[in-house]
């Protein structure tokens, strides 16, 4: 359930940002593409790029919250870490926020998401090997 919150704000903020491109769309009038527009670029870029990280970042969620039963704990600080790292990056492509931002934002949800592709790994190679060698750890 911790996850499905999560999923929630992600879905939110998608929603916002889906908003802005369309908003720098119109102020633009480019219907495909982004022509010559810097800003209307970094718009798409910022909704592109953080739905990218998105969907990796939910589905390994989802997968250590119910399949590889972790600590709740260790699924709100992933959460917390996650956005705080996204808020970050939009920030700067789409509020013209410090270069200092993006790059921890950059840093932060690659992190997290590294956490939880090791964690993942560790907990199904104990059940690959436990369930199909017999190996037991």
């Amino acid at each position: 359930m911790i996850s499905l919150f999560y999923a929630g704000a992600i879905g939110t903020i998608a929603i916002v940002l889906a908003f802005f491109t369309v908003r720098q769309r119109l102020k633009t009038q480019i219907s495909l593409g982004s022509g010559d527009s810097e800003e209307l670029l970094s718009t798409q870029r910022a909704h592109g790029n953080f739905l990218e990280y998105a969907l990796v970042f939910l589905a390994l969620s989802f997968s250590l919250e119910i399949i590889g039963n972790i600590p709740d704990l260790a699924i709100v600080i992933f959460g917390d870490i996650f956005l705080l790292g996204r808020i970050f990056h939009i920030y700067t492509l789409v509020g013209k926020g410090n270069i200092i931002f993006r790059q921890m934002g950059i840093l932060l949800s690659w992190t997290i998401i590294l956490i939880q592709s090791i964690w993942a790994m560790i907990i199904s190679g104990q059940w690959l090997l436990e369930n199909n060698i017999g190996l037991n750890l």
